[in-house]
């Protein structure tokens, strides 16, 4: 019986910073987060001084954050050991997270990768890769 996917559910592709990630690397990712933040910097002028003024707000900068990836570590997982290579070496990647469920892209750029394990890299434990956004190989994230 196939698996109901949620609509939250995404997928993630990595690949060569600079290009369009096309490798899935989803099977033993157990989550992948996305949030959308936009930075804001108070904008109230302070008025006349007959009434309170009312706080205001302008949005300066948009900060789509991709992740955290949450992976199982496997010896023999060839896409974890590219995320520990690039992370260590401090060199992006490429990455794309695309949602299951209509398959919109929600971010699609390069990143650079840090990683953290509560302890020795062992069999089956989680490792939680924190993604970066850069257009240092050239490419704009979007």
């Amino acid at each position: 019986m196939a698996k109901k996917r949620a609509g939250w559910e995404r997928m993630v592709y990595r690949g060569t910073a600079g290009t369009t990630a096309a490798t899935l690397i989803t099977p033993n990712v157990v989550d992948i987060g996305m949030s959308n933040p936009v930075e804001f910097v108070e904008s109230t002028t302070r008025g006349g001084g007959t009434t309170l003024p009312k706080k205001t707000e302008q949005a300066v900068a948009l900060s789509k954050v991709p992740g955290p990836i949450v992976m199982h570590y496997h010896d023999t997982d060839t896409h974890m050991a590219a995320l520990l290579v690039a992370a260590d070496a401090g060199t992006p990647l490429a990455i794309k997270i695309v949602r299951i469920n209509g398959g919109s892209t929600e971010f699609d750029g390069d990143c650079y990768l840090e990683y953290d394990s509560p302890g020795g890299l062992k069999e089956g434990m989680q490792v939680t890769f924190t993604l970066h956004p850069t257009d240092d190989a050239g490419r704009d994230w979007s």
